[in-house]
Protein backbone atom coordinates (compact mmCIF):
# COMPACT_ATOMS: atom_id res chain seq x y z
CA UNK A 1 0.00 0.00 0.00
CA UNK A 2 1.20 3.44 -0.70
CA UNK A 3 2.61 5.50 1.90
CA UNK A 4 1.37 8.81 2.41
CA UNK A 5 4.66 10.50 2.81
CA UNK A 6 4.41 12.89 0.67
CA UNK A 7 0.92 14.16 2.76
CA UNK A 8 3.62 13.63 5.71
CA UNK A 9 5.97 16.25 3.84
CA UNK A 10 3.72 19.05 2.25
CA UNK A 11 2.01 21.81 4.52
CA UNK A 12 -0.10 22.49 1.42
CA UNK A 13 -1.37 19.03 1.82
CA UNK A 14 -1.73 18.51 4.97
CA UNK A 15 -3.77 22.08 5.45
CA UNK A 16 -5.83 21.21 3.22
CA UNK A 17 -6.76 18.09 4.03
CA UNK A 18 -6.73 19.04 7.82
CA UNK A 19 -9.06 21.92 6.77
CA UNK A 20 -11.20 19.69 4.72
CA UNK A 21 -12.40 17.65 8.22
CA UNK A 22 -12.26 21.38 10.01
CA UNK A 23 -14.39 23.48 8.11
CA UNK A 24 -11.82 25.95 8.01
CA UNK A 25 -9.81 27.33 5.37
CA UNK A 26 -5.55 26.68 5.66
CA UNK A 27 -3.69 28.29 3.69
CA UNK A 28 0.04 27.86 3.08
CA UNK A 29 2.43 30.44 2.30
CA UNK A 30 3.81 33.94 3.17
CA UNK A 31 6.51 34.71 5.42
CA UNK A 32 4.77 34.09 8.67
CA UNK A 33 1.70 32.68 10.39
CA UNK A 34 -1.50 34.44 11.30
CA UNK A 35 -5.08 33.75 10.80
CA UNK A 36 -7.41 36.60 11.17
CA UNK A 37 -9.74 34.43 13.93
CA UNK A 38 -13.07 33.84 12.05
CA UNK A 39 -12.53 32.65 8.06
CA UNK A 40 -8.80 31.32 7.28
CA UNK A 41 -5.15 30.63 8.80
CA UNK A 42 -1.79 31.19 6.46
CA UNK A 43 1.61 29.29 7.55
CA UNK A 44 4.70 29.30 5.63
CA UNK A 45 6.05 26.64 3.72
CA UNK A 46 8.33 25.36 6.76
CA UNK A 47 11.03 22.93 5.66
CA UNK A 48 10.25 20.50 8.42
CA UNK A 49 12.63 17.65 9.12
CA UNK A 50 11.23 15.63 12.17
CA UNK A 51 8.07 14.74 13.22
CA UNK A 52 8.24 16.31 16.13
CA UNK A 53 7.92 19.29 14.32
CA UNK A 54 5.29 17.74 12.11
CA UNK A 55 3.12 17.67 14.71
CA UNK A 56 3.69 21.27 16.02
CA UNK A 57 2.82 23.02 13.38
CA UNK A 58 -0.11 20.62 13.08
CA UNK A 59 -0.99 21.74 17.07
CA UNK A 60 -0.87 25.56 15.42
CA UNK A 61 -2.83 24.98 12.87
CA UNK A 62 -5.58 22.98 15.00
CA UNK A 63 -5.46 25.54 17.71
CA UNK A 64 -6.20 28.44 15.40
CA UNK A 65 -8.58 26.04 13.66
CA UNK A 66 -10.39 25.69 17.33
CA UNK A 67 -10.79 29.31 17.19
CA UNK A 68 -12.61 29.81 14.24
CA UNK A 69 -15.04 26.16 14.64
CA UNK A 70 -15.79 27.23 18.00
CA UNK A 71 -16.88 30.43 17.66
CA UNK A 72 -14.24 32.70 19.44
CA UNK A 73 -15.79 36.51 20.14
CA UNK A 74 -19.01 34.99 19.62
CA UNK A 75 -20.86 37.09 22.16
CA UNK A 76 -18.47 39.77 22.87
CA UNK A 77 -17.73 43.21 22.13
CA UNK A 78 -14.09 43.43 21.43
CA UNK A 79 -14.13 46.84 22.19
CA UNK A 80 -14.37 45.48 25.81
CA UNK A 81 -10.62 44.97 25.59
CA UNK A 82 -9.50 48.31 24.39
CA UNK A 83 -6.89 50.20 27.16
CA UNK A 84 -7.23 47.16 29.34
CA UNK A 85 -4.63 44.67 28.44
CA UNK A 86 -4.92 42.51 31.44
CA UNK A 87 -8.46 41.82 31.17
CA UNK A 88 -7.83 40.91 27.08
CA UNK A 89 -4.76 38.85 28.36
CA UNK A 90 -7.17 36.87 30.73
CA UNK A 91 -9.79 36.35 28.26
CA UNK A 92 -6.96 34.57 25.70
CA UNK A 93 -5.90 32.07 27.97
CA UNK A 94 -9.27 31.20 29.22
CA UNK A 95 -10.80 30.74 25.93
CA UNK A 96 -7.22 28.81 24.68
CA UNK A 97 -8.27 26.51 27.52
CA UNK A 98 -12.38 26.20 25.94
CA UNK A 99 -11.27 26.09 22.12
CA UNK A 100 -8.42 23.59 22.77
CA UNK A 101 -11.10 21.16 24.81
CA UNK A 102 -13.69 21.21 22.38
CA UNK A 103 -11.07 20.49 19.73
CA UNK A 104 -10.22 17.66 21.34
CA UNK A 105 -13.95 16.43 22.16
CA UNK A 106 -14.39 17.30 18.38
CA UNK A 107 -11.55 15.54 17.68
CA UNK A 108 -9.08 13.61 19.75
CA UNK A 109 -5.99 12.94 17.46
CA UNK A 110 -5.71 16.59 17.80
CA UNK A 111 -4.53 16.36 21.52
CA UNK A 112 -1.56 15.39 20.60
CA UNK A 113 -0.55 17.65 18.13
CA UNK A 114 -1.43 20.50 20.59
CA UNK A 115 0.69 19.14 23.43
CA UNK A 116 3.39 18.50 20.79
CA UNK A 117 3.67 23.03 20.56
CA UNK A 118 4.43 22.99 24.28
CA UNK A 119 6.69 19.76 24.44
CA UNK A 120 8.89 21.02 21.68
CA UNK A 121 8.88 24.43 23.98
CA UNK A 122 10.10 23.08 26.64
CA UNK A 123 12.64 20.91 25.24
CA UNK A 124 14.88 23.41 23.35
CA UNK A 125 14.10 25.89 25.97
CA UNK A 126 12.13 28.74 23.68
CA UNK A 127 9.61 29.11 26.70
CA UNK A 128 11.48 29.72 30.31
CA UNK A 129 8.98 29.44 33.15
CA UNK A 130 8.64 32.69 35.07
CA UNK A 131 10.29 34.04 37.17
CA UNK A 132 9.64 36.57 40.52
CA UNK A 133 12.37 39.23 38.29
CA UNK A 134 9.16 39.38 35.41
CA UNK A 135 6.58 41.91 34.81
CA UNK A 136 3.58 41.85 37.63
CA UNK A 137 1.27 40.81 33.46
CA UNK A 138 3.53 37.89 32.97
CA UNK A 139 3.80 36.54 36.29
CA UNK A 140 -0.36 36.80 36.69
CA UNK A 141 -0.79 35.30 33.27
CA UNK A 142 2.10 32.30 33.51
CA UNK A 143 -0.30 31.48 36.96
CA UNK A 144 -3.39 31.26 35.13
CA UNK A 145 -2.06 29.93 32.26
CA UNK A 146 -0.57 27.02 33.36
CA UNK A 147 -3.39 26.23 36.01
CA UNK A 148 -5.60 26.13 32.55
CA UNK A 149 -2.92 23.66 31.27
CA UNK A 150 -1.74 21.58 34.27
CA UNK A 151 -5.15 21.50 36.02
CA UNK A 152 -7.78 21.57 33.43
CA UNK A 153 -6.25 20.40 29.83
CA UNK A 154 -4.06 17.61 31.73
CA UNK A 155 -0.64 19.00 30.17
CA UNK A 156 0.97 17.08 33.56
CA UNK A 157 4.70 17.62 32.07
CA UNK A 158 4.28 21.68 32.53
CA UNK A 159 3.79 21.13 36.41
CA UNK A 160 6.92 22.37 36.97
CA UNK A 161 6.06 25.71 35.27
CA UNK A 162 3.03 25.93 37.37
CA UNK A 163 5.35 25.50 40.79
CA UNK A 164 7.41 28.19 39.38
CA UNK A 165 4.30 30.79 38.39
CA UNK A 166 3.03 29.88 41.60
CA UNK A 167 5.98 31.17 43.34
CA UNK A 168 6.46 33.92 41.55
CA UNK A 169 2.69 35.16 41.65
CA UNK A 170 3.03 34.88 45.81
CA UNK A 171 6.26 36.79 45.81
CA UNK A 172 5.38 39.18 43.34
CA UNK A 173 1.84 39.75 44.05
CA UNK A 174 1.27 38.22 47.46
CA UNK A 175 -0.73 35.10 48.78
CA UNK A 176 -3.76 36.64 50.12
CA UNK A 177 -4.52 38.02 46.41
CA UNK A 178 -3.52 34.08 45.17
CA UNK A 179 -6.30 32.41 47.74
CA UNK A 180 -8.99 35.33 46.44
CA UNK A 181 -7.92 34.28 42.85
CA UNK A 182 -8.18 30.41 42.99
CA UNK A 183 -11.19 30.52 45.01
CA UNK A 184 -13.15 32.52 42.02
CA UNK A 185 -11.52 30.09 39.25
CA UNK A 186 -11.31 27.20 40.21
CA UNK A 187 -15.16 26.61 40.65
CA UNK A 188 -15.50 27.93 37.27
CA UNK A 189 -12.38 26.87 34.87
CA UNK A 190 -14.05 23.29 34.02
CA UNK A 191 -17.19 24.34 33.31
CA UNK A 192 -16.73 27.10 30.55
CA UNK A 193 -18.41 25.62 27.09
CA UNK A 194 -19.07 29.36 25.30
CA UNK A 195 -16.59 32.60 24.35
CA UNK A 196 -18.95 34.49 26.60
CA UNK A 197 -18.41 32.69 28.93
CA UNK A 198 -14.87 33.03 29.59
CA UNK A 199 -15.00 36.37 28.72
CA UNK A 200 -17.29 36.73 32.20
CA UNK A 201 -14.54 34.70 34.47
CA UNK A 202 -11.86 36.92 32.86
CA UNK A 203 -13.67 39.86 33.63
CA UNK A 204 -14.83 38.62 37.30
CA UNK A 205 -10.68 38.15 37.58
CA UNK A 206 -10.24 41.67 36.30
CA UNK A 207 -12.21 42.96 38.45
CA UNK A 208 -11.00 41.24 41.58
CA UNK A 209 -7.54 42.41 40.45
CA UNK A 210 -9.31 46.31 40.32
CA UNK A 211 -10.91 46.36 43.85
CA UNK A 212 -7.67 44.35 45.55
CA UNK A 213 -6.53 46.32 48.59
CA UNK A 214 -2.94 45.97 48.43
CA UNK A 215 -2.47 47.00 52.22
CA UNK A 216 -4.95 43.68 53.14
CA UNK A 217 -1.49 41.92 51.70
CA UNK A 218 0.26 42.71 55.20
CA UNK A 219 0.66 40.17 57.49
CA UNK A 220 -2.65 39.77 59.79
CA UNK A 221 -1.46 40.63 63.73
CA UNK A 222 -4.47 39.17 65.25
CA UNK A 223 -2.45 36.05 66.17
CA UNK A 224 0.46 38.63 67.46
CA UNK A 225 -1.73 40.25 69.30
CA UNK A 226 -3.23 37.37 71.20
CA UNK A 227 0.14 36.20 71.80
CA UNK A 228 1.71 39.80 73.06
CA UNK A 229 -2.07 39.52 75.96
CA UNK A 230 -0.26 35.87 77.11
CA UNK A 231 3.22 37.32 77.22
CA UNK A 232 1.65 40.12 79.29
CA UNK A 233 -0.31 38.55 81.48
CA UNK A 234 2.45 35.97 81.93
CA UNK A 235 4.89 39.22 83.01
CA UNK A 236 2.16 40.41 85.75
CA UNK A 237 1.98 36.83 87.11
CA UNK A 238 3.97 36.40 90.69
CA UNK A 239 4.99 32.94 89.43
CA UNK A 240 8.73 32.40 89.01
CA UNK A 241 10.68 30.53 86.40
CA UNK A 242 14.35 29.35 86.12
CA UNK A 243 15.57 32.09 84.55
CA UNK A 244 13.84 34.97 86.44
CA UNK A 245 13.82 35.97 90.32
CA UNK A 246 10.54 37.63 91.42
CA UNK A 247 10.79 40.82 93.91
CA UNK A 248 7.50 42.42 95.67
CA UNK A 249 7.49 45.95 95.35
CA UNK A 250 6.63 48.31 97.84
CA UNK A 251 2.67 48.66 95.90
CA UNK A 252 2.78 45.00 96.00
CA UNK A 253 3.09 44.84 92.31
CA UNK A 254 6.12 41.98 90.93
CA UNK A 255 8.96 43.02 88.74
CA UNK A 256 11.19 40.21 87.08
CA UNK A 257 15.06 40.90 87.35
CA UNK A 258 15.98 38.76 83.92
CA UNK A 259 19.33 37.15 84.40
CA UNK A 260 21.59 35.91 81.05
CA UNK A 261 20.47 32.57 79.57
CA UNK A 262 21.44 30.71 76.40
CA UNK A 263 17.59 31.07 75.27
CA UNK A 264 18.17 34.78 74.83
CA UNK A 265 20.67 37.32 75.71
CA UNK A 266 20.74 40.70 77.09
CA UNK A 267 21.30 43.06 74.45
CA UNK A 268 23.64 46.68 75.77
CA UNK A 269 20.31 48.75 75.32
CA UNK A 270 18.39 46.06 77.59
CA UNK A 271 16.10 44.61 74.55
CA UNK A 272 16.51 40.68 73.85
CA UNK A 273 17.65 39.43 70.26
CA UNK A 274 14.06 38.40 69.92
CA UNK A 275 12.43 41.52 69.88
CA UNK A 276 15.20 42.63 67.44
CA UNK A 277 14.33 39.38 65.33
CA UNK A 278 10.81 40.28 65.66
CA UNK A 279 11.40 44.21 64.01
CA UNK A 280 13.64 42.63 61.47
CA UNK A 281 10.77 41.00 60.76
CA UNK A 282 8.06 43.01 60.54
CA UNK A 283 10.90 45.47 58.40
CA UNK A 284 10.40 42.70 55.60
CA UNK A 285 6.97 41.92 55.96
CA UNK A 286 6.39 45.84 55.03
CA UNK A 287 8.84 45.67 52.50
CA UNK A 288 6.54 42.58 50.73
CA UNK A 289 3.45 44.89 51.24
CA UNK A 290 5.05 47.37 49.65
CA UNK A 291 6.39 45.69 46.72
CA UNK A 292 2.88 43.69 46.13
CA UNK A 293 1.12 47.15 46.32
CA UNK A 294 3.43 48.66 43.81
CA UNK A 295 3.19 45.56 41.62
CA UNK A 296 -0.67 45.64 41.77
CA UNK A 297 -0.85 49.20 41.05
CA UNK A 298 1.05 48.48 38.04
CA UNK A 299 -1.68 46.02 36.82
CA UNK A 300 -4.16 47.99 37.37
CA UNK A 301 -2.38 51.37 35.67
CA UNK A 302 -1.97 48.93 32.17
CA UNK A 303 -3.62 50.70 29.22
CA UNK A 304 -1.54 50.17 26.55
CA UNK A 305 -2.80 47.25 23.90
CA UNK A 306 0.78 46.32 23.56
CA UNK A 307 0.96 45.24 26.90
CA UNK A 308 -1.47 41.81 26.60
CA UNK A 309 0.09 38.66 26.88
CA UNK A 310 -0.63 36.20 24.38
CA UNK A 311 1.75 33.04 25.02
CA UNK A 312 0.66 31.23 21.28
CA UNK A 313 1.87 34.44 19.36
CA UNK A 314 4.99 33.29 21.40
CA UNK A 315 4.96 30.45 19.19
CA UNK A 316 4.19 31.51 16.61
CA UNK A 317 7.22 34.01 16.74
CA UNK A 318 9.03 30.68 17.66
CA UNK A 319 8.34 28.96 14.18
CA UNK A 320 10.50 31.50 12.63
CA UNK A 321 13.61 29.62 13.69
CA UNK A 322 12.06 26.80 11.05
CA UNK A 323 13.88 27.23 7.60
CA UNK A 324 11.03 27.79 5.04
CA UNK A 325 11.45 25.98 1.18
CA UNK A 326 12.89 27.65 -1.69
CA UNK A 327 10.51 26.72 -3.54
CA UNK A 328 7.24 28.42 -4.19
CA UNK A 329 5.06 27.89 -2.30
CA UNK A 330 1.16 26.58 -3.74
CA UNK A 331 -2.01 26.18 -1.88
CA UNK A 332 -4.67 23.43 -2.48
CA UNK A 333 -7.12 25.47 -4.64
CA UNK A 334 -10.74 25.98 -3.82
CA UNK A 335 -12.65 23.66 -5.63
CA UNK A 336 -15.99 24.42 -7.33
CA UNK A 337 -19.06 22.64 -8.98
CA UNK A 338 -19.80 23.84 -12.51
CA UNK A 339 -23.25 26.06 -12.41
CA UNK A 340 -25.91 23.45 -13.38
CA UNK A 341 -27.77 25.76 -15.40
CA UNK A 342 -25.26 25.99 -17.94
CA UNK A 343 -25.43 22.07 -18.49
CA UNK A 344 -25.95 21.41 -22.42
CA UNK A 345 -27.87 17.81 -22.09
CA UNK A 346 -27.69 17.59 -26.17
CA UNK A 347 -24.10 18.43 -25.98
CA UNK A 348 -23.67 15.96 -23.63
CA UNK A 349 -25.28 13.19 -25.36
CA UNK A 350 -23.73 14.23 -28.22
CA UNK A 351 -19.74 14.09 -26.71
CA UNK A 352 -21.19 10.73 -25.01
CA UNK A 353 -21.62 9.04 -28.80
CA UNK A 354 -18.87 10.19 -30.11
CA UNK A 355 -16.26 8.62 -27.38
CA UNK A 356 -18.57 5.46 -27.32
CA UNK A 357 -16.42 3.69 -29.64
CA UNK A 358 -13.00 5.05 -29.34
CA UNK A 359 -14.22 4.35 -25.41
CA UNK A 360 -15.22 0.48 -26.05
CA UNK A 361 -12.15 -0.35 -27.52
CA UNK A 362 -10.01 1.51 -24.78
CA UNK A 363 -12.12 -1.21 -22.40
CA UNK A 364 -11.37 -4.10 -24.32
CA UNK A 365 -7.65 -3.23 -24.75
CA UNK A 366 -7.03 -2.94 -21.17
CA UNK A 367 -9.23 -5.11 -20.00
CA UNK A 368 -6.31 -7.92 -21.70
CA UNK A 369 -3.71 -6.23 -20.15
CA UNK A 370 -5.78 -6.80 -16.65
CA UNK A 371 -6.52 -10.46 -17.79
CA UNK A 372 -3.07 -11.37 -18.90
CA UNK A 373 -1.55 -10.18 -15.43
CA UNK A 374 -4.33 -11.36 -13.53
CA UNK A 375 -3.58 -15.33 -14.69
CA UNK A 376 -1.42 -17.44 -12.71
CA UNK A 377 2.00 -18.10 -14.35
CA UNK A 378 4.28 -20.88 -13.41
CA UNK A 379 7.94 -20.23 -12.92
CA UNK A 380 10.91 -22.58 -11.87
CA UNK A 381 13.10 -21.69 -8.75
CA UNK A 382 15.85 -23.06 -6.86
CA UNK A 383 13.23 -24.54 -3.97
CA UNK A 384 9.87 -25.56 -3.94
CA UNK A 385 7.53 -28.47 -2.82
CA UNK A 386 6.81 -30.14 -6.76
CA UNK A 387 9.73 -30.69 -8.90
CA UNK A 388 9.55 -30.01 -12.96
CA UNK A 389 10.17 -32.82 -14.69
CA UNK A 390 10.66 -30.99 -17.77
CA UNK A 391 13.68 -29.43 -16.88
CA UNK A 392 15.70 -32.56 -15.08
CA UNK A 393 18.43 -32.03 -17.73
CA UNK A 394 19.54 -29.06 -15.69
CA UNK A 395 21.01 -31.01 -13.13
CA UNK A 396 23.82 -31.99 -15.34
CA UNK A 397 25.55 -28.18 -15.75
CA UNK A 398 24.87 -27.81 -12.06
CA UNK A 399 21.16 -25.54 -12.95
CA UNK A 400 19.50 -25.95 -9.72
CA UNK A 401 16.42 -24.16 -10.80
CA UNK A 402 14.14 -27.43 -11.09
CA UNK A 403 11.03 -26.70 -8.85
CA UNK A 404 7.97 -25.27 -10.02
CA UNK A 405 6.65 -22.20 -8.41
CA UNK A 406 3.42 -20.02 -8.74
CA UNK A 407 3.44 -16.12 -9.33
CA UNK A 408 1.51 -14.17 -7.00
CA UNK A 409 -1.70 -12.60 -8.81
CA UNK A 410 -1.87 -9.07 -9.57
CA UNK A 411 -4.35 -7.06 -7.81
CA UNK A 412 -6.12 -4.17 -8.84
CA UNK A 413 -7.31 -1.16 -6.20
CA UNK A 414 -6.60 2.20 -8.28
CA UNK A 415 -8.11 5.08 -8.42
CA UNK A 416 -7.60 7.46 -11.46
CA UNK A 417 -7.58 11.30 -11.30
CA UNK A 418 -8.14 12.68 -14.69
CA UNK A 419 -7.54 16.20 -14.90
CA UNK A 420 -8.33 18.82 -17.48
CA UNK A 421 -6.70 21.62 -18.76
CA UNK A 422 -9.55 24.54 -18.95
CA UNK A 423 -7.45 27.62 -20.41
CA UNK A 424 -7.54 29.68 -22.83
CA UNK A 425 -4.77 28.10 -25.02
CA UNK A 426 -7.06 24.71 -25.34
CA UNK A 427 -9.90 27.26 -26.83
CA UNK A 428 -11.16 25.29 -29.81
CA UNK A 429 -10.41 21.91 -31.28
CA UNK A 430 -7.84 21.25 -28.09
CA UNK A 431 -10.68 21.32 -25.76
CA UNK A 432 -12.71 19.06 -27.79
CA UNK A 433 -9.89 16.91 -28.25
CA UNK A 434 -9.53 16.86 -24.56
CA UNK A 435 -12.99 16.58 -23.39
CA UNK A 436 -13.32 13.36 -25.68
CA UNK A 437 -9.44 11.89 -24.13
CA UNK A 438 -10.87 12.51 -20.50
CA UNK A 439 -14.15 10.80 -21.43
CA UNK A 440 -13.49 8.19 -23.42
CA UNK A 441 -10.98 7.39 -20.81
CA UNK A 442 -13.36 7.60 -17.72
CA UNK A 443 -15.67 5.12 -19.72
CA UNK A 444 -13.12 2.41 -20.39
CA UNK A 445 -11.60 2.34 -16.59
CA UNK A 446 -15.18 2.41 -15.22
CA UNK A 447 -16.05 -1.03 -16.67
CA UNK A 448 -12.73 -2.26 -15.05
CA UNK A 449 -13.79 -4.13 -11.52
CA UNK A 450 -11.78 -2.16 -8.30
CA UNK A 451 -11.21 1.26 -10.38
CA UNK A 452 -12.29 4.19 -8.78
CA UNK A 453 -12.52 7.09 -11.32
CA UNK A 454 -12.76 10.98 -10.38
CA UNK A 455 -12.15 13.96 -13.21
CA UNK A 456 -11.84 17.80 -12.33
CA UNK A 457 -11.13 20.85 -14.90
CA UNK A 458 -8.70 24.02 -14.36
CA UNK A 459 -9.15 26.70 -13.71
CA UNK A 460 -12.31 28.55 -13.46
CA UNK A 461 -13.38 30.17 -15.90
CA UNK A 462 -11.60 34.03 -15.85
CA UNK A 463 -9.93 33.10 -12.43
CA UNK A 464 -6.60 32.61 -12.44
CA UNK A 465 -6.65 29.54 -9.83
CA UNK A 466 -9.80 26.85 -8.48
CA UNK A 467 -10.38 23.95 -9.84
CA UNK A 468 -14.00 22.50 -11.11
CA UNK A 469 -14.78 19.87 -9.60
CA UNK A 470 -16.68 17.16 -12.70
CA UNK A 471 -16.72 13.87 -11.09
CA UNK A 472 -16.39 12.26 -7.57
CA UNK A 473 -15.32 8.41 -7.09
CA UNK A 474 -19.12 8.06 -6.08
CA UNK A 475 -20.68 9.63 -9.05
CA UNK A 476 -21.59 8.30 -13.05
CA UNK A 477 -19.84 8.77 -16.01
CA UNK A 478 -23.07 10.15 -17.30
CA UNK A 479 -22.50 12.88 -15.07
CA UNK A 480 -19.43 13.62 -16.10
CA UNK A 481 -20.54 14.27 -19.83
CA UNK A 482 -23.31 16.49 -18.35
CA UNK A 483 -20.47 18.63 -16.68
CA UNK A 484 -17.96 18.75 -19.30
CA UNK A 485 -20.67 20.45 -21.48
CA UNK A 486 -20.35 23.72 -19.41
CA UNK A 487 -16.51 24.13 -20.15
CA UNK A 488 -15.40 26.40 -22.97
CA UNK A 489 -11.73 26.43 -22.63
CA UNK A 490 -11.53 30.27 -21.30
CA UNK A 491 -9.13 30.45 -17.96
CA UNK A 492 -7.12 33.33 -18.33
CA UNK A 493 -4.15 31.17 -16.67
CA UNK A 494 -2.45 27.81 -17.25
CA UNK A 495 -2.04 26.93 -13.09
CA UNK A 496 -0.93 23.16 -13.47
CA UNK A 497 1.25 23.23 -10.55
CA UNK A 498 -1.74 24.09 -8.63
CA UNK A 499 -4.37 21.64 -10.04
CA UNK A 500 -1.71 19.01 -9.69
CA UNK A 501 -1.77 20.09 -5.72
CA UNK A 502 -5.55 19.51 -5.65
CA UNK A 503 -5.22 16.40 -7.96
CA UNK A 504 -2.41 14.77 -4.82
CA UNK A 505 -5.13 15.64 -2.70
CA UNK A 506 -7.97 13.90 -4.29
CA UNK A 507 -6.06 9.94 -4.96
CA UNK A 508 -4.45 10.87 -1.48
CA UNK A 509 -8.02 10.76 0.01
CA UNK A 510 -8.54 7.77 -1.58
CA UNK A 511 -8.87 4.49 0.21
CA UNK A 512 -7.71 2.50 -2.87
CA UNK A 513 -4.25 1.67 -2.78
CA UNK A 514 -3.29 2.18 -6.30
CA UNK A 515 -3.20 5.92 -7.21
CA UNK A 516 -2.55 7.96 -10.51
CA UNK A 517 -2.76 10.59 -11.77
CA UNK A 518 -3.58 11.94 -15.54
CA UNK A 519 -3.05 15.27 -16.88
CA UNK A 520 -4.26 16.33 -20.13
CA UNK A 521 -2.97 19.44 -21.49
CA UNK A 522 -1.12 21.43 -23.83
CA UNK A 523 2.05 21.34 -22.11
CA UNK A 524 2.31 25.37 -21.22
CA UNK A 525 1.73 26.02 -17.62
CA UNK A 526 2.50 29.27 -16.19
CA UNK A 527 5.78 30.67 -15.15
CA UNK A 528 5.54 30.74 -11.40
CA UNK A 529 3.99 27.39 -11.59
CA UNK A 530 6.24 25.83 -14.12
CA UNK A 531 8.80 24.81 -11.45
CA UNK A 532 6.41 23.73 -8.44
CA UNK A 533 4.45 21.44 -11.17
CA UNK A 534 7.77 19.22 -11.69
CA UNK A 535 8.60 19.49 -8.26
CA UNK A 536 5.17 17.86 -7.52
CA UNK A 537 5.35 15.49 -10.15
CA UNK A 538 8.60 14.14 -8.48
CA UNK A 539 7.68 13.93 -5.13
CA UNK A 540 4.69 12.23 -6.24
CA UNK A 541 6.30 9.55 -8.14
CA UNK A 542 9.01 9.14 -5.20
CA UNK A 543 5.63 8.26 -3.20
CA UNK A 544 4.22 5.87 -5.38
CA UNK A 545 1.97 7.83 -7.03
CA UNK A 546 1.68 7.13 -10.86
CA UNK A 547 1.67 10.77 -13.06
CA UNK A 548 1.21 11.11 -16.88
CA UNK A 549 0.87 13.87 -18.46
CA UNK A 550 -1.61 13.69 -22.18
CA UNK A 551 -0.20 16.57 -24.50
CA UNK A 552 -2.22 17.54 -27.25
CA UNK A 553 -1.61 19.87 -30.05
CA UNK A 554 1.65 21.24 -31.01
CA UNK A 555 3.35 20.38 -28.36
CA UNK A 556 4.11 16.92 -29.66
CA UNK A 557 6.69 18.74 -31.93
CA UNK A 558 8.62 19.69 -28.76
CA UNK A 559 8.71 16.28 -26.73
CA UNK A 560 11.79 17.47 -24.39
CA UNK A 561 9.76 20.19 -23.13
CA UNK A 562 7.19 17.96 -21.79
CA UNK A 563 9.45 15.75 -20.35
CA UNK A 564 10.57 18.32 -18.23
CA UNK A 565 6.90 18.07 -16.38
CA UNK A 566 6.23 14.69 -16.66
CA UNK A 567 8.32 11.54 -16.76
CA UNK A 568 5.75 9.65 -18.30
CA UNK A 569 3.58 11.28 -21.14
CA UNK A 570 1.72 10.53 -24.37
CA UNK A 571 1.07 13.16 -27.11
CA UNK A 572 -2.35 12.96 -29.13
CA UNK A 573 -3.96 14.91 -31.85
CA UNK A 574 -7.34 13.47 -31.67
CA UNK A 575 -9.17 10.50 -30.12
CA UNK A 576 -7.85 7.81 -32.45
CA UNK A 577 -4.76 8.64 -31.41
CA UNK A 578 -5.54 8.11 -27.80
CA UNK A 579 -6.51 4.89 -28.16
CA UNK A 580 -3.09 3.54 -29.42
CA UNK A 581 -1.16 5.51 -26.89
CA UNK A 582 -2.46 4.13 -24.28
CA UNK A 583 -1.78 0.58 -24.80
CA UNK A 584 1.59 1.23 -23.81
CA UNK A 585 0.83 2.32 -20.18
CA UNK A 586 -2.24 0.55 -19.76
CA UNK A 587 0.05 -1.95 -17.88
CA UNK A 588 1.53 0.66 -15.45
CA UNK A 589 -1.79 2.51 -14.67
CA UNK A 590 -3.66 -1.28 -13.45
CA UNK A 591 -1.10 -3.64 -12.36
CA UNK A 592 2.48 -2.62 -12.96
CA UNK A 593 4.38 -2.66 -9.32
Amino acid sequence: MIGNKLLADSLPLIGAGLGDKLGVKILVGGNQACTDGRTYIQIPEFDITSKAQKDAVLGYMAHEAAHIKFNSFKGINTNNFNGKPVLHSLWNIIEDLRIENAMIDSMIGTRKWMDQIWINRKADGTRPPVTNEDNPITVLCDYMLFTCRVTYREQQYLAEYLEAAEEAFIEVLGWKLQMKLDALIHPKLGEIKTSRQAFNLANAIFDLIENHEPDEDEPDNSDEADSSDDTSSDTNSCDSDTNSSTETDDDGSCSNQTSTSNNGDVTPNGESDTHSQSSASDTSESADSTKHKAAIEQLKSLTSDNDAFDDMSSFVDSLAIMPQTEQTSLNVPTVTSVSKHLIDDDSANGLLSRVKCSSNQLTNKMQAVVEEEMRTKRRTAKSGKRLNSRVLHRVKSGDQRLFTRKTEKAEIDTIVEISLDNSGSMDGYLINVAKEAQLSLALALDKLNNVSITASAFPLDHSNHGVYELKRESDSVKSLARNLSTLTASGYNTPSGTAMMHSLKTVLSSKRDRKVIMMITDGSPDCNEAVPLANLVRKAERSGIIVIGIAVGSIANYKECFYEFFNHAIFIQDIADLKKEMFSVTRKILTES
